[in-house]
């Protein structure tokens, strides 16, 4: 089972690279659609546990591992609030700034590898939330905008994602639970991977306008499904354009 969702998971994120020039964002648009997405779930028996919005791109300036002492210097200075971690991982230096403001947790990461074979270093941006009414959603999408301008020199790609869980008033069949959200995002299946206690669709939604080129096929949305338990408790990840993290 992780092989292949390990697999899954790859594919998508090689055709995240291969057709990074397709994809057409901006923070504004891909803050709204967390909105849209936080609005469709509600409608769906969907209790919502977390939501996340996350970009990364090259750090260009990082090429050396001098560079990463300089850029990780800078970091601390620009954002003092955060909690900063500075260790050397499986050899890959990280710099990890981490905040947290109530129910909202922001991380700041910038890494190097030293391999010259392979790009020097990333940094990301990432922010955390449990609370789902339309002002908390609203402030934080503010507050990642505002980061997301000073932490990047690109328009980097931006990938919104809801956790939570399934109560049961939704069928209790995967196949059925996960066709039901497809149409509840006006949603066209693309690709799937479908076994008993574990199914992943990748869709496209005409809701928002972002949307992945694969093989002359767009893609905005993936819905991930996970029977758990003796008393199979489904849990839910929705991701657009896919999802980011393992699930």
């Amino acid at each position: 089972m992780g092989k292949k969702i390990s697999v899954f998971l790859a594919i998508f994120i090689v055709g995240v690279i291969v057709y990074y020039g397709s994809y057409v964002t901006n923070a504004q648009a891909s803050n709204s659609t967390l909105e849209k997405m936080v609005n469709v779930l509600n409608k769906e028996a969907v209790e919502m546990k977390e939501w996340s919005l996350y970009a990364r791109e090259e750090a260009t300036d990082v090429t050396s591992l001098v560079n990463f002492q300089m850029k990780s210097k800078q970091l601390q200075t620009k954002y003092k609030g955060f909690k900063w971690d500075i260790k050397r991982e499986n050899g890959v230096w990280k710099a990890k700034g981490t905040r947290q403001a109530g129910s909202v947790k922001e991380l700041i990461m910038l890494t190097y590898t030293g391999d010259k074979k392979s790009t020097g270093g990333y940094i990301s941006y990432e922010l955390i939330g449990q609370e789902f009414t339309t002002q908390n959603v609203s402030d934080a999408e503010g507050v990642f905008k505002d980061n997301y301008e000073k932490l990047f020199l690109t328009n980097p790609l931006i990938f919104s994602c809801i956790k939570g869980e399934i109560n049961d008033k939704m069928e209790s069949v995967l196949s059925l639970q996960v066709k039901q959200l497809l149409t509840a995002f006006n949603a066209q299946q693309i690709e799937s991977l479908m076994e008993e206690s574990f199914v992943s669709v990748s869709a496209y939604t005409g809701l928002w306008e972002e949307a992945l080129s694969s093989q002359q096929q767009e893609m905005n949305l993936q819905i991930a499904l996970r029977k758990t338990g003796m008393g199979g408790q489904t849990t839910l990840v929705v991701g657009t354009p896919i999802i980011t993290s393992e699930y």
